[in-house]
């Protein structure tokens, strides 16, 4: 039972909506991040059926290999719980959280307020960073999407 409900929160993953913007960012889209986050919808769907695969990310620096994490649909929800029972903050979501609350209000005060980009951000989980002839992990990365230049898969499964 507990792994059909596993499966079916995967499937949701998969196909989970987008959050919600403020006004400023509407009917602006950045086609660097729309790809990013069409890999991690298809990772969720290689998830459902069995495997794994990190997604390593080619910049200017070097290469990020890591597991690609979406971010949570609010900042209340932007904690994950480790095995031994303690919250983890997930950066990323919160930043990207109080980055819109802040948007929000800024948009209050100036009505005519226009951004000049959309700094779209990917989050990263255990991340192996290699540059420079040196390598360094990290529990978490955000990075601005615009920094990548390519990306790949540390397996591409086999389905049936």
């Amino acid at each position: 039972m507990a792994n059909e409900q596993k499966q079916q929160d995967k499937k949701k993953g998969a196909n989970a909506s987008f959050p919600t913007v403020p006004k400023a960012m509407e009917h602006r889209l950045s086609m660097k991040w729309l790809t990013l986050e069409a890999l991690s919808k298809l990772i969720k769907r290689f998830e459902i059926e069995g495997a794994r695969p990190r997604v390593v990310l080619l910049t200017a620096f070097g290469k990020l290999e890591g597991t690609l994490c979406e971010i949570q649909p609010s900042y209340a929800e932007s904690y994950s719980e480790e095995e031994n029972g303690a919250l983890r903050p997930d950066v990323a979501s919160m930043v990207t959280h109080i980055r819109s609350d802040l948007l929000t209000v800024l948009e209050q005060e100036e009505k005519n307020l226009q951004l000049l980009d959309t700094a779209p951000i990917l989050s990263l989980r255990d991340v192996i960073l290699q540059g420079a002839g040196q390598e360094q992990h990290l529990p978490q990365l955000t990075l601005f999407a615009d920094q990548v230049i390519g990306f790949s898969l540390t397996s591409i499964p086999k389905l049936h």
